[in-house]
């Protein structure tokens, strides 16, 4: 079985809330997680030294404060970087059951 040597890459480009666009590089991570506290009020982690955190903060910080598009842009730079994300499901309180949400909410939570 031949092992994938393609290399995780040190930068990805995000989209920004401006509508612009930004480097976010892996240094810039590194360092953003030394000062970017645990927060479990979050439903999408990164896991950064050993450490959970908010995987939306997270990118904010290594961005200087520029905000990412939304969560799943963050969530989808952290994975191009090569770091593990934790997302927490939700449950409906009434039935115990996986909320699911339409294709309608899905499409219209990116806008």
């Amino acid at each position: 079985m031949a092992l994938d040597s393609t290399p995780t890459p040190t930068e990805t480009r995000v989209r920004l809330k401006d509508g612009g666009y930004a480097v976010l590089t892996l240094a810039d991570v590194a360092v953003a997680a030394l000062h970017t506290p645990e927060d479990d009020k979050y439903d999408v982690l990164a896991v950064v030294g050993g450490k959970n955190v908010p995987a939306i903060v997270l990118v904010r910080n290594a961005l200087a404060g520029q905000d990412p598009w939304n969560t799943n842009v963050a969530e989808m730079a952290l994975h191009d970087l090569g770091l593990k994300v934790l997302v927490r499901r939700r449950f409906d309180n009434a039935t115990g059951e996986p909320v699911r949400l339409t294709r309608e909410q899905i499409n219209n939570s990116s806008t």
